[in-house]
C-alpha cells in the first residue's frame, strides 16, 4: 500500500514475489524452536518480526477474531470522554466513568501496559539476534533488507515506547533482554524527557534507513514517513500542558522540563513530514475511512475486508434483511459532541447556540457541518431505503417505530455512530461465519494526514501564532486547518442524508476559518475542529488529559432524545436535550495509574500523581 505502513491480516503473505514461503504462515514452524534456531533461518527471523508487527494493539476495535485487547469488540475508547457512550456491554468503560477503577482493579491501562512492555521484550530480542541471520540469496535476504529489517523494529520500539509514556509518562528504557535470573532489572522509571529523546533517536535512526514507501513484496511495512510521523507525535504531546507544565518545571517521571520551545520542536518536526509531499487528503470524506489503498494514511493498522464494524456500529433492524448484523449500535453520540457540529447558512458556519444561525432545536440535523452525516446516524435519516425511526415514547401511547434500535436503555442518545461503517452495504448476520457477506475495505489509523496538519496547526500556533510561517515549511497553523475545512464537502454519494440538504454536489461544505484571530482564539476554535475531525478516532480522550481541560467541562453528559407522542390522532415527534449522566473524572485521570501488581514486583517503580502511594499529589 502505497506511503504507509500497514498491520496486514495474517491470512495474507508476505513474500510473494521470493520463493515459495506459504510454510512461513503456518504457526507450527516456529514452534518449539530456541533463539539459536529462530535466527539461524531467514524464515524464521522473518516471520517472528512479522508477528511484532500483528502484535500492535489496535487503536480501534477489529472484531473479535482479531482479539482486540482489553475492550469488547464492539465498542471505542470515545465512550470514555464526554463524545460517546457504549451499550450495556462497555465494561471497563463504564467502570471507569462511574470511577469504579484503580491501579489494583482492571482497567485497560492493566493490559496495554503488559502488552507493550511484551512487544518490547520481543523486539528488543529481534534486534540483539538480527544479526546472526545468514544471508540468504534464495529469499532476497542481503545486507539491505537486514539493515531495513532493524529499521522496521527500531520505529516499532519507538511506537510501543511512544504509546507508553502517552499513557503513563517515564517508564524504564530497556534496551536488552533481561532473563529471570538477571540481578539488575529492577529498573526505576526513566524521566519523561529522557524517554522522549530515546524515542526520538530511535525514529531518526528508522528514518535513515527506511524507504518512502514498501512495494511488491514489502508492501505493508514500516516508511520513513511512519517514523518522521511517530516522532513529531511524541514531541507534540510532550510540548502539550500536562507534560510541560511551568508550575512543576522539573524533568521527572510525571512530567518534562518546562520549555515553551517544545512547541517549535513539535512543529519543526510535523513540517518534515509535511514537506515529503508524500501524503494528502483524501478529497471525498466518505471514502477516507473505506479506501484501502490511501494516501492518507501513514500509520495504520489494515485486516482482512470484513463487514463486521458496519453491522457493529450500525441498529441491526436498519438492515433490508431485518435481521441484521448482530446487535448493532453500540456506539452511541452525545449531546456534547454532536452541538459541536456547526449550521451551515449562505456559506458560513454558525454555532447551534449563535441565534442568527437558523438552529430549530425541534427540526435539529438541517444543514449541519458534512462530516455529521458521514460520521452519525440519526432519527429520519435513510439508510439502505429505510428511514431511521429512533426515540423513546413521550406520552406513554406513541409506539416506538419499526426500527428503533432495541438496544436503546436510560443512557442512549439515540445517535450512532458510524464513521467507519459502510452505510450502503447490505449485510446479512452469518451466525456460522461472521465475517461472512460482503466485506469492506475498512482501514484503522494509527496517524493520518489529517492528523499532521492539525497538530502542526496547533504546535505553530502555540509557539508562533496562527498565521506565521516562521519556520519556512509554506504553511501557517490558520492555512493547515483551513485545509481539513476545505475537505469537508458535502459529497454526492452519502445515502443518509435527509431531502433538506444543501445540494449534494461536492462544491459546499466548510467555509475557512477567518484570518485576524488571536492566538487564544485560534486555540479555541482548533479545539473544536479536532473534535468534529478525529471523532471516535480516540483522541478525544488523550486531548482532554493532555490539554489538562478542567474536570467538571467533561463530567455531565447529556443527549438529544427524540420522544414520539400523539396529537390528536397523529404521531409526532420532539426533541428533548436531558443530562443522562454525571461521570466521574479527577485530576489523577490525567495519567494512567502503573498497576499495583507491577509496583509490588518492582520496587523502585513509582507510582503518578494522586494514586494512592505515590510521592506527588495530582494536578
Amino acid at each position: 500500500m502505497k506511503k504507509t505502513i500497514y498491520i496486514v491480516s495474517l491470512a495474507l503473505a508476505l513474500f510473494s514475489s521470493c520463493k515459495d514461503s506459504s510454510d512461513m504462515l503456518d504457526p507450527d514452524v516456529i514452534s518449539g524452536v530456541t533463539d539459536k534456531d529462530l535466527f539461524a533461518d531467514v524464515q524464521y527471523a522473518e516471520r517472528y518480526l512479522y508477528d511484532i508487527y500483528d502484535q500492535l494493539i489496535p487503536v480501534l476495535p477489529i472484531g473479535p477474531a482479531a482479539g482486540s485487547r482489553w475492550r469488547t469488540p464492539d465498542t471505542f475508547l470515545e465512550v470514555a470522554s464526554d463524545n460517546g457512550h457504549g451499550e450495556a456491554s462497555w465494561g471497563i468503560f463504564k467502570n471507569m466513568n462511574v470511577g469504579d477503577w484503580s491501579a489494583s482493579t482492571n482497567s485497560f491501562s492493566h493490559t496495554d501496559w503488559n502488552m507493550y512492555w511484551n512487544s518490547i521484550r520481543a523486539i528488543n530480542n529481534f534486534l540483539v539476534h538480527i544479526d546472526e541471520v545468514p544471508l540468504n540469496a534464495n529469499y532476497s535476504f542481503d545486507e539491505d533488507r537486514k539493515a531495513k529489517r532493524k529499521a522496521e523494529a527500531k520505529l516499532l520500539l519507538a511506537w510501543n515506547y511512544a504509546e507508553l509514556v502517552k499513557e503513563f509518562g517515564g517508564v524504564p528504557i530497556i534496551d536488552k533482554v533481561y532473563g529471570i535470573t538477571d540481578d539488575d532489572m529492577m529498573l526505576p522509571r526513566n524521566t519523561y524527557d529522557e524517554c522522549v529523546d530515546f524515542i526520538s533517536r530511535l525514529c531518526d535512526e528508522a528514518a535513515a534507513v527506511l524507504p518512502l514507501e514498501q512495494t511488491g513484496s514489502e508492501f505493508g511495512r514500516g516508511t520513513k514517513g511512519a517514523a518522521l510521523a511517530v516522532k513529531a507525535r511524541t514531541l507534540f504531546y510532550a510540548a502539550s500542558p500536562l507534560w510541560n507544565n511551568p508550575d512543576k518545571p522539573q524533568d521527572s517521571p510525571f512530567r518534562g522540563k518546562y520549555d515553551p520551545q517544545k512547541w517549535v520542536k513539535a512543529a519543526k518536526a510535523y513540517g518534515e513530514v509535511i514537506k515529503m509531499n508524500q501524503y494528502s487528503l483524501i478529497p471525498d470524506i466518505t471514502k477516507v475511512f473505506l479506501t484501502r489503498v490511501n494516501p492518507e494514511f501513514i500509520f495504520t493498522r489494515v485486516n482482512r475486508t470484513v463487514s463486521y464494524l458496519t453491522g457493529s456500529m450500525v441498529p441491526n433492524k436498519l438492515y433490508p434483511s431485518g435481521g441484521g448484523y448482530g446487535n448493532g449500535g453500540f456506539n452511541h453520540v452525545t449531546y456534547n459532541l454532536l452541538k459541536e457540529y456547526d449550521i451551515l447558512k449562505d456559506g458560513k458556519a454558525y454555532n447551534i447556540e449563535d441565534p442568527t444561525s437558523g438552529y430549530d432545536p425541534q427540526n435539529p440535523y438541517i444543514a449541519r457541518d458534512p462530516r455529521f452525516y458521514r460520521d452519525c446516524l440519526y432519527n429520519g435519516c435513510k439508510i439502505l431505503g429505510k428511514t431511521a425511526d429512533f426515540g423513546v415514547s413521550g406520552d406513554g401511547v406513541a409506539a416506538k417505530g419499526a426500527h428503533n434500535d432495541p438496544y436503546g436503555g436510560p443512557e442512549a442518545t439515540y445517535v450512532y455512530a458510524v464513521k467507519f461503517a459502510d452505510t450502503h452495504l447490505n449485510i446479512t448476520w452469518n451466525p456460522a461465519r461472521q465475517y461472512g457477506g460482503p466485506s469492506v475495505d475498512a482501514n484503522y489509523p494509527y496517524i493520518r494526514y489529517a492528523q499532521v496538519l492539525m497538530d502542526y496547526a496547533e504546535a505553530m500556533n502555540e509557539a508562533y501564532g496562527p498565521e506565521s510561517d516562521a519556520l519556512g515549511i509554506g504553511m501557517t497553523a490558520l492555512d493547515a486547518v483551513n485545509q481539513i475545512r476545505a475537505r469537508a464537502k458535502y459529497p454526492t454519494n452519502l445515502k443518509a442524508y435527509p431531502e433538506y440538504l444543501p445540494p449534494a454536489d461536492g462544491t459546499v461544505g466548510m467555509p475557512p476559518l477567518p484570518s485576524g484571530l488571536s492566538k487564544d482564539d485560534f486555540r479555541l476554535k482548533l479545539r473544536k475542529e479536532r473534535r468534529v475531525e478525529f471523532m471516535y478516532e480516540e483522541h478525544r480522550f488523550w486531548d482532554i488529559r493532555r490539554w489538562k481541560l478542567p474536570t467538571s467541562e467533561v463530567t455531565d453528559i447529556y443527549a438529544q432524545i427524540p420522544e414520539w407522542y400523539m396529537d390528536n390522532g397523529v404521531r409526532k415527534v420532539r426533541y428533548v436535550v436531558k443530562k443522562t449522566e454525571s461521570r466521574v473524572m479527577e485530576p489523577k485521570m490525567y495519567r494512567m495509574p502503573i498497576p499495583e501488581d507491577q509496583l509490588f514486583a518492582n520496587k523502585n517503580l513509582v507510582q503518578n500523581p494522586g494514586w494512592p502511594d505515590s510521592p506527588e499529589a495530582s494536578e
